[in-house]
Formats: C-alpha cells, structure tokens, sequence
C-alpha cells in the first residue's frame, strides 16, 4: 500500500500545479526541436568534411605499391 501512496505523492505537485506540468513539457519540446534545427543546420558542414577526408584518404602517400 505504501507504494501506491507513494506514486501519487509523486504525482501531486502536478495535478496540483499544472503550470509545472505544462512548463516541463514545453521545455522537453523546446529541446527536442532546438537539437533537430541544431542536426539539420549541421548537415552541410558534415558532409563537406566527409567529402574532404575521403580525398584525403584517396590521395595519401602509400608506402606499399
């Protein structure tokens, strides 16, 4: 029994205050969305540094003909 009174206690400042609830939910969306638009602009630079590493592994001096 004390596990369900503790469940709910845990859950109380919620249902209590919702602003809470809403806040962290709109923070929990606000940082998914700011890693995707960080992920998004980040694609450019990634693949020209791929790009310039795989010339640079095509074009190495080889010790073995």
């Amino acid at each position: 029994m004390s596990a369900t009174i503790a469940r709910v206690r845990a859950l109380l400042p919620l249902v209590l205050h919702p602003k809470r609830f809403l806040a962290a939910i709109g923070g929990l969306i606000g940082a998914v969305l700011y890693l995707w638009v960080a992920a998004v602009r980040a694609v450019p630079a990634v693949q020209e540094r791929k790009t310039a590493n795989r010339h640079a592994w095509r074009t190495r001096v080889r010790k073995r003909a």
